[in-house]
């Protein structure tokens, strides 16, 4: 009996340091999103690191790189986190969220030829993909490649129809193509859901555009109700103003809009 009694307490006292092992792992990823709340990066890195340190073999420790590299990114460590997101990957090839990471990295360089392949292999790999998907096509019109980026944004549609990300997008895609009575159409599901000044903004400057002058005086002023100091509001009546030959008004207007964060440059075009 004492022989199989000393040879049960070396397995029991293993069972207990595999149990504080595991206990210290989870134990600094809670304590790492706490850090991550208060945004504190630093913190929250050397947490997660202390995580992956006490089980270097968790094959969980792949994706606490990868949220290593985004802590450095909203550091401004740019290059630091592309080089930390590079491994993750080489790490886990097929891990969608790492690779989305890094094209927001990518995307945000400047290498936006770069962030277009990532995107790229993400939606290869994940055909339902959202935000792949609407960053691949806010790229595309940023670029002016109407077709690719109405392609994306077409199959946000197909997503998500009622998300107001879809609905916004669409709006803005096709007023920056000039389709405003389709601008218009998104911007009202968009309104209905979700009343910003912003919003408003975009649909009062369409309705500008096609001349429907009261629809937009209304959209400017209802705007204006939730955020009075908001310069693109005074633009938009500023510029209704013109449109109905009151350039008192106009320059009144302008002027709020300067005051409100417009640059001059804009208001002298708009008066040219």
């Amino acid at each position: 009996m004492k022989l199989k009694r000393i040879l049960i307490f070396p397995a029991v006292a293993m069972l207990t340091v595999l149990a504080l092992a595991a206990s210290d792992y989870l134990k600094y990823i809670e304590l790492a999103d706490g850090a991550v709340a208060k945004k504190d990066w630093d913190h929250a890195e050397r947490l997660l690191r202390a995580a992956m340190e006490a089980e270097p073999s968790n094959p969980q420790n792949v994706m606490l790189l990868s949220n290593i590299g985004m802590f450095q990114f909203y550091r401004g460590e740019d290059s630091l986190a592309l080089h930390t997101l590079s491994e993750a990957r080489a790490i886990a090839p097929a891990a969608t969220v790492i690779l989305a990471n890094r094209a927001k990295v990518l995307q945000h360089m400047g290498r936006v030829d770069d962030a277009l392949k990532d995107y790229d292999r993400l939606i290869e790999m994940d055909t339902v993909n959202y935000n792949g998907y609407f960053e691949r096509g806010y790229i595309l019109l940023q670029r002016g490649d109407s077709i690719g980026a109405r392609r994306d944004f077409s199959r946000l549609e197909q997503l998500r129809p009622d998300d107001p990300n879809t609905l916004l997008v669409l709006a803005v895609m096709y007023s920056n193509l000039g389709h405003h009575a389709e601008a218009i159409s998104y911007y009202n599901r968009l309104i209905d859901k979700v009343q910003k000044p912003e919003f408003y903004t975009g649909r009062a400057m369409s309705r500008l555009i096609k001349g429907d002058l009261l629809e937009a005086a209304d959209d400017i002023a209802r705007g204006l109700e939730l955020a009075p100091e908001d310069g693109e509001l005074y633009f938009c009546r500023a510029y209704l103003h013109l449109l109905q030959y009151r350039k008192d008004e106009a320059e009144a207007d302008a002027k709020q809009a300067v005051r409100f964060g417009v640059s001059q440059q804009r208001i002298d075009e708009l008066f040219q």
